[in-house]
């Protein structure tokens, strides 16, 4: 199974908690306050930044935990790691969609619209895009 192709979606229960969102009424957030997040560090709420946007992962405790298959996400800028399929540890520092191929920015679609439709958004960072979200 490869993050490239996106099967692994299937394993990502629906959960359509953002509907009718207002991302410009969000708070804006850094990688500064993820990192500083202590509810992480109690295994209480687990956030990720994909395109701007900070999503709760929390539900899929497993995977986004230590030794688990995204072990290395939280608290990252993720959109990079998830374009180019890959869960190493380097990708997932790297952020942002500077020099993505169009196959990866493809690839990048498909994972923001499963997050958006699977994991409920808390905040934004000032590298979101105000026209971005749309139901």
């Amino acid at each position: 199974m490869s993050l490239a192709d996106g099967n692994l979606p299937l394993l990502i229960p629906p959960n359509p908690v953002n509907q009718d969102l207002d991302i410009m009424r969000l708070p804006t957030m850094t990688l500064a306050d993820l990192t500083a997040d202590d509810e992480y560090e109690s295994g209480a709420r687990i956030l990720v930044v994909l395109k701007g946007l900070v999503f709760d992962v929390t539900g899929m405790k497993e995977a986004f935990s230590p030794r688990g298959l995204f072990e290395f996400y939280p608290k990252n800028d993720i959109t990079y790691a998830l374009a180019k399929g890959s869960v190493s540890e380097l990708d997932a520092r790297v952020g942002g969609e500077s020099g993505l191929t169009d196959r990866e920015k493809e690839n990048l679609e498909r994972w923001f619209t499963i997050f958006k439709n699977r994991f409920k958004i808390i905040g934004k960072t000032d590298q979101v895009d105000q026209g971005l979200y749309s139901n």
